[in-house]
């Protein structure tokens, strides 16, 4: 009876110890009761077992029960106002950021721009966790390593530029200040104007052209997630894109007098090649033959003529 006593108190006691717990787990449980309705409808049912999960790691197995039973009998209204919440919840978030991709141009200039900035005693800006600039209101501004007098910060607003640049310049830019409530970064692609493209073409068996646009310049560091190639034709050619973006078909019965474009860009910048089609279809030869037939009669007659008139003034 006593062992039965204290086996009790024992559990007893585990279960005031536990309650706190429970009590700080009922809002979450509470959230996967409002998600209960929306488990049809993919944001609801995953936002609501996010929250149902949480409860059971607080240890609270009858809280995680009676959410699973509310979301399996939730009403619309409470899913509407689950997402609702969750959706207040992720703007109030202060550590949610993404960065902004950002591209430079070589030797040029870029800029980042900072949103929703508030004047500050305190600005850093960093590169991969390195200092780039720094400036407090004591000890004024110091640039840092390859970035000293190629860096010009504006305190009112927190923008950096940076001038001059390199392709060591890429990479993952940051701003820490009291004067940023969220995390503003920057990753910095550095690029170069693509060189003109070379262009060729081929004829197939069956007449029709296939032309190809190639960039032949040695040392160009082509990024192919960037680069990106494009054609125009003139109404009277019919163009398809080839195999690849590089390649296109030009059909037979096309106007192979016209001229075909080729264009390379990427983000900042354009350039192109023209073909003449006429050069891709080999000359015609049967029109010369045909001339050549009616003209070698006349010569073999004149030069008989030629001859019987000579041997008669030789007599």
């Amino acid at each position: 009876m006593a062992g039965t006593t204290g086996t009790r108190t024992e559990s007893a006691r585990r279960g005031k110890d536990r309650r706190p717990d429970c009590i700080r787990c009922q809002p979450a449980a509470r959230q996967a009761g409002r998600g209960g309705a929306g488990r049809e409808r993919r944001g609801g049912a995953r936002e609501a077992g996010l929250a149902l999960r949480q409860t059971e790691l607080c240890g609270c197995e009858p809280l995680a029960e009676t959410a699973r039973t509310a979301m399996a009998a939730g009403s619309a209204p409470g899913w509407a106002l689950g997402v609702l919440g969750v959706v207040y919840l992720f703007l109030k978030l202060d550590f949610i950021s993404c960065s902004q991709e950002i591209y430079g141009a070589m030797n040029g200039n870029v800029t980042f721009y900072v949103s929703k900035f508030h004047p500050s005693t305190e600005i850093i800006w960093k590169k991969e966790k390195n200092k780039v600039v720094e400036w407090d209101i004591q000890s004024g501004l110091e640039a840092f390593q390859s970035f000293k007098d190629r860096v010009y910060l504006d305190i009112g607003s927190g923008n950096l530029t940076i001038t001059r640049l390199t392709k060591s310049d890429e990479g993952l830019y940051e701003l820490e200040s009291p004067g940023v409530r969220n995390k503003s970064e920057f990753h910095l692609k550095v690029i170069a104007p693509p060189p003109s493209p070379s262009t060729f073409c081929s004829l197939s068996d069956d007449g029709n052209i296939t032309l190809t646009c190639e960039i032949m310049e040695a040392g160009y560091d082509i990024d192919g997630n960037l680069l990106q190639y494009s054609w125009e034709c003139p109404p009277t050619v019919q163009c398809h894109r080839g195999l690849s973006p590089s390649e296109a078909y030009v059909l037979k019965k096309s106007d192979l007098s016209q001229n075909v474009q080729c264009i390379v860009s990427n983000p900042l910048f354009r350039t192109s090649a023209s073909i003449s089609l006429s050069t891709c279809v080999p000359e015609d030869n049967t029109r010369h033959r045909y001339v050549l037939f009616a003209i070698l009669p006349a010569v073999i007659c004149g030069l008989l003529f030629l001859k019987c008139f000579l041997g008669r003034h030789s007599q």
